[in-house]
């Protein structure tokens, strides 16, 4: 990406997430989206805003830019680095379709998102246009899996000839992935994945469409677990975006989540969990103001929830780092952290902290107990070897009586 797209993709995200944030009243099956790897993306097409609505969700979930079939004869001039900076790829319509299979094949062995729409152009109102079968041709080609969305509302938001954003709300809503039948000859196959791709939106469509359902409280709360899991990938996932980039996409969820239900507990744990890493990177005369926002939030959070985990477990954090002349205190934090242990079940980052904690209150023997437990779970990614190994070093270094 040159300087000047780079400059006009981030003007463009810093007023087109923002936008579309606002503008949302309702957001289901976001944890449809894989969290990598590359799909398809199929969906009704209403508005030139649909691109943004995509390109904000896909961002928030995976933490990169979505690719966007346009027309070749777009691409001149400013306009031209402005569609390549939102994630635009040119296609010629007066070229062989190879070229163009050439094109899909590069987004999609990059492990990026395609969106295609199968309308084929903007269509506002009801029915749904026939869908062309391009957008499963390059799934099948490509052997991943295609992604149903649907979305209404962003033709009030960005009518057709508009160039300005208007007031309104959009629904959008995910379904589960679709995968080609290996069963069929291929011009079935196609035939079959695009009539199974049509109905899947039409049926998401049918939801976007109708009354809101009385659930925002639970879609809000797992939108606020899916920015908890966002922030945890890596350290050193395959793919996993860099912490910064983790902490925006975690930002954007949770905005969309406190939107959606703005009484949530759940989504303020979240959020002070993550005021609470900005803090800790922050310059050092805002740090302690950081760390003082985060001690309120989490209390004022448990006064709400006396047995929200999250809160346990980020003011267990802030007593164990904080120094006693700021306030910090190791028995609370072993308080904390013993009840984050006992709330997050087989998770060994709880008993990884309670067992911290209590060797920073110089209490050998529980301590070595907790380091037993994090050696004893399951330690299916990096992210868990990694603590297991810290747990061993500890135990090495102070034995204590075995547990285990």
């Amino acid at each position: 990406m040159t300087l000047l797209e780079r400059w006009t993709h981030d003007l463009t995200m810093a007023v087109s997430r923002p936008m579309v944030r606002r503008r949302l009243a309702g957001v289901e099956g976001l944890e449809h989206l894989p969290l990598d790897g590359a799909f398809v993306l199929v969906s009704n097409h209403v508005s030139f805003a649909d691109h943004f609505v995509y390109e904000a969700l896909l961002f928030a979930v995976r933490g990169e830019q979505a690719a966007f079939l346009t027309k070749a004869e777009s691409f001149t001039g400013l306009r031209g680095a402005w569609f390549d900076s939102v994630g635009a790829v040119p296609v010629d319509r007066s070229r062989p379709a190879r070229e163009v299979f050439d094109t899909t094949d590069r987004v999609l062995g990059a492990g990026r998102v395609l969106v295609v729409y199968p309308e084929g152009t903007r269509n506002p109102r009801p029915p749904m246009l026939d869908f062309k079968d391009g957008a499963f041709r390059f799934a099948d080609r490509a052997g991943v899996p295609v992604l149903p969305a649907a979305l209404w509302g962003a033709q009030g938001v960005l009518p057709v000839g508009s160039r300005v954003p208007r007031p309104g709300r959009i629904r959008v809503a995910f379904g589960p992935p679709l995968r080609p039948d290996p069963a069929l000859p291929r011009a079935a196959r196609i035939r079959d994945l695009t009539e199974r791709g049509r109905a899947a939106v039409g049926t998401l469509l049918e939801r976007t469409t109708g009354p809101l359902p009385p659930t925002a409280a639970d879609t809000a709360e797992r939108i606020g677990a899916l920015a908890g899991t966002v922030l945890e990938r890596g350290p050193g996932g395959v793919g996993a975006p860099r912490p910064r980039t983790r902490r925006r996409q975690a930002d954007l969820l949770l905005r969309i989540a406190h939107r959606l239900d703005p009484g949530s507990v759940a989504v303020r744990a979240g959020a002070v969990r993550l005021d609470g890493l900005r803090a800790l990177d922050a310059p050092l005369p805002l740090r302690a103001f950081g760390l003082l926002r985060v001690r309120a939030g989490a209390q004022r959070v448990l006064r709400e929830d006396p047995d929200n985990l999250t809160a346990h477990y980020v003011l267990g954090r802030w007593h164990l780092m904080v120094p006693r002349a700021a306030g910090g205190r190791p028995d609370r934090a072993v308080e904390h952290l013993a009840r984050a242990e006992r709330l997050g079940g087989a998770d060994s980052r709880y008993a990884m902290a309670h067992a911290e904690a209590l060797l920073a209150a110089g209490r050998r023997g529980p301590a070595a107990a907790a380091l037993d437990r994090v050696i004893a779970a399951p330690a299916p990614d990096r992210r868990t070897r990694l603590r297991r190994e810290r747990a061993m070093a500890l135990r090495d270094r102070d034995p204590g009586p075995r547990t285990v």
